[in-house]
């Protein structure tokens, strides 16, 4: 029997977003760079399921970047005999359009925390949708694949939720699992390498580990205690059998740190202490990190911690005004959480903070009252987010009762750009606002660090000169920028190797010129340097009698035809039309795109635009009669071209410090004279300059013939100056 396990793809609009593994689904925001949580609950059920003789495949779509059609070839291609898919409340309803189009021969099985597939309504509503598993699943799933495969009845398979024919039956739940009947996670299959959780900036590759599961406290907007399971119990690992795996994942998968991603972990001062025993018994010599409460945190346990290899701390403040803590039962001293912060830092362990702003009795003060707490207390990396109620957690079932939810659109319940939540002292705006507000007055309070860390750099220059003398400072100088150039050295390298691993699997190069597409973006590269930003190329519809929003966001679908030429289709069943752009690089300066529309419904005066997105870099526009300066990147209006028809429009190259950016050319000679071409600045990105093509599809009072229509059809031209040559003719 062979059983799929996946992390679904999940993009929009040029985030990328983490769902299994995280206790808060979210799109990433800006400060969050490289971060990816590794999906626990899937790694162990794959795990398990091998033990126990099953042919499993693991899939992170969301680690590997994959698009959302090679996903779907690839479950058409494995034709598993059940596909088990974790889910999340914010990802729910994006989960489900993905997985309506995976074939109906294919029984799909949902989990994760989120209580609305846990209704029975929810199985008549989504008949792809054959099984979900409430809670923590491994076993859950175990006893469902035996099941299917001796091909018994499911009603004795606790925390199973069925269609039986035509009924929903909703099995007892399962008991809380003993976390050592659990083999270590599978990580042998997964991108290891891309998981990433670094508090503090530990050293990388770092890999996460569990060492127990639950919490003791009853923090009312806590997601996975109260859904996933379902109370308020701590249950431990093996101590002995925690190091193993440690001693593992250092000495034969070669990790340089460690992150323990539990719940709470300093749970018990006798285990950790015994912990602390068993690593430095060892001698692993491992920098580690953990999640912890800092009221739970002692002299003794992190001195002893630190010497068994403690690097960073993760502590969950959430705010600086003790009311709001007790109104969500938090149970947290705010003045003993500082004091054991600042204990932490004097010890010389890295501390990662997090707060959150809308709590009940939020004010605008009190907002900026847990800002500067986090400036204060000064942490190596810190976490903003918005109070969010997810479903299941006594927060959302108070808020709800109080009239104070805004939305049940669950896409909303991000937590990173949204407040779902009503306060009578801040308004929502206000709370959208100081998310961005507090992390712009962090990022200040990096800058205002760096100048005087690097005055400090110059005293230290001067105090070393005087202790040490002019040879032995020279020579520590010599040997830090030494350091510091191999670590620059090795960084170009990474990311040569990442870009040439993404070129094999969703990309075209040929030459100097670089086509790669991600996360629903296509991007241009030219020698190294990337000319596009945001979505790069783009298109977009509109109509009269129709509203084309929704297909603007409907995800494209990467194919390769050959080592020259690739497909991006995107549609739904759903939709008025389709769009496919067939890309063709003729060499390694020309390259053609063809866009074609195929209608399914009838749509009246029918039309597009296609947009070119890139870089700020360039400062002059040229058209088929002339030339002339772009206007600054803040101003918007659209450029007064030389010639309306003209038949191509483009930017013209410079010289820069380092290489030359190219002349940008887009050919709108093979469409007819209905094309009409603009020059402005991006408004949706910062810093970039955009060249678009509008046309009509169908004219003034046409309606649609079905079938296949073409949007545009130009070819881009780059092109490389002699600017010695430009110089000399100005001068003339």
């Amino acid at each position: 029997m062979k059983i799929v396990l996946a992390n679904l793809p999940w993009n929009s609009f040029l985030k990328t977003g983490v769902r299994a593994g995280s206790r808060w689904p979210h799109l990433k925001g800006p400060t969050e760079k490289d971060y990816l949580p590794f999906p626990f609950f899937l790694a162990y059920a794959a795990s398990l399921l091998k033990k126990h003789g099953f042919d499993v495949i693991l899939i992170d779509a969301i680690a590997e970047e994959m698009p959302y059609g090679r996903f779907l070839r690839l479950i058409h291609s494995a034709k598993p005999d059940l596909l088990v898919c974790e889910t999340s409340t914010v990802t729910l309803n994006h989960d489900l359009k993905l997985l309506a189009k995976v074939s109906k021969n294919v029984p799909v099985a949902l989990c994760g925390p989120d209580v609305n597939m846990r209704k029975p309504l929810f199985l008549k509503d989504y008949e792809f949708v054959k099984y979900v598993l409430a809670g923590e699943y491994e076993f859950t799933l175990l006893d469902l694949a035996m099941h299917l495969k001796e091909l018994r009845d499911l009603n004795d398979v606790p925390g199973l939720i069925y269609r039986d024919l035509k009924d929903i039956k909703v099995n007892p739940m399962r008991s809380l699992i003993d976390l050592d009947k659990l083999p270590w996670p599978l990580r042998e299959e997964l991108p290891m390498n891309r998981y990433n959780d670094t508090p503090g900036d530990m050293p990388i590759p770092s890999v996460q580990m569990y060492a127990s599961r639950g919490c003791p406290y009853k923090c009312k907007f806590c997601l996975w205690p109260q859904v996933m399971y379902h109370g308020n119990r701590y249950r431990t690992r093996d101590v002995a059998d925690v190091v193993d795996e440690m001693e593992y994942l250092v000495n034969k998968m070669h990790f340089k740190s460690i992150y323990f991603d539990d719940d709470t972990f300093n749970v018990g001062k006798e285990r950790m202490l015994e912990l602390c025993n068993e690593i430095k018994k060892r001698k692993l010599n491992i920098p580690w990190a953990i999640m912890a409460r800092a009221d739970l945190m002692s002299e003794e346990m992190l001195n002893q911690m630190r010497e068994a290899g403690l690097f960073a701390v993760k502590y969950g403040v959430e705010s600086a005004t003790q009311e709001h803590l007790d109104s969500i039962d938090k149970n947290m001293n705010i003045k003993k959480t500082e004091e054991i912060i600042k204990l932490t830092k004097k010890l010389g362990i890295r501390t990662h903070l997090t707060f959150t702003f809308g709590l009940p009795g939020e004010t605008r003060e009190s907002i900026q009252k847990t800002i500067d707490l986090a400036l204060r207390l000064d942490p190596v990396t810190i976490q903003f987010s918005l109070a969010t109620p997810f479903p299941g957690t006594v927060f959302y079932k108070e808020m709800k009762e109080k009239g104070a939810i805004l939305s049940e659109d669950w896409s909303d319940y991000d937590g990173n750009y949204k407040s779902v939540v009503a306060s009578d002292g801040v308004t929502r705006k206000e709370l959208e606002c100081a998310i961005k507000s507090a992390y712009k007055q962090w990022a200040d309070h990096c800058l205002k660090k760096a100048r005087l860390k690097k005055a400090g750099y110059y005293q230290l220059m001067v105090k070393s000169f005087k202790k040490y003398g002019f040879f032995i400072t020279i020579f520590k100088i010599t040997k830090n920028l030494a350091q510091y150039t191999a670590i620059l050295l090795n960084e170009k390298i990474c990311r040569r190797n990442a870009m040439e691993q993404k070129v094999k699997t969703s990309g075209l190069r040929i030459g100097r010129l670089t086509l790669l597409f991600h996360a629903d973006s296509l991007d241009l590269y030219w020698d190294g340097m990337k000319l596009t930003k945001g979505n790069g190329f783009s298109s977009s519809f509109y109509s009269r009698n129709i509203s084309l929003e929704k297909f603007d966001k409907e995800p494209w679908d990467f194919e390769r035809i050959n080592e020259n030429e690739i497909l991006l289709t995107r549609g739904s069943a759903h939709a008025a039309l389709s769009e496919t752009w067939k890309i063709k690089v003729i060499d390694e300066k020309q390259i053609d795109w063809d866009a074609h529309v195929r209608l399914k419904k009838n749509i009246e005066n029918l039309a597009g635009r296609i947009t070119l997105i890139l870089t700020g870099r360039y400062k002059t526009w040229v058209d088929s009669w002339g030339e002339g300066s772009l206007f600054p990147i803040a101003n918007y209006e659209t450029v007064d071209l030389r010639n309306p028809n003209t038949d191509f429009i483009g930017f013209r190259g410079r010289k820069k410090i380092k290489g030359q950016l190219p002349t940008f050319f887009l050919d709108l000679s093979k469409n007819p004279e209905r094309c009409l071409p603009s020059i402005r600045n991006a408004k949706s990105v910062l810093g970039a300059r955009v060249l678009e093509v509008h046309g009509a599809i169908l004219s003034d009072g046409a309606k649609s013939a079905f079938g296949e229509h073409k949007l545009f059809s130009v070819r881009i031209k780059i092109v490389e100056e002699d600017f010695k040559k430009r110089r000399s003719g100005k001068k003339k």
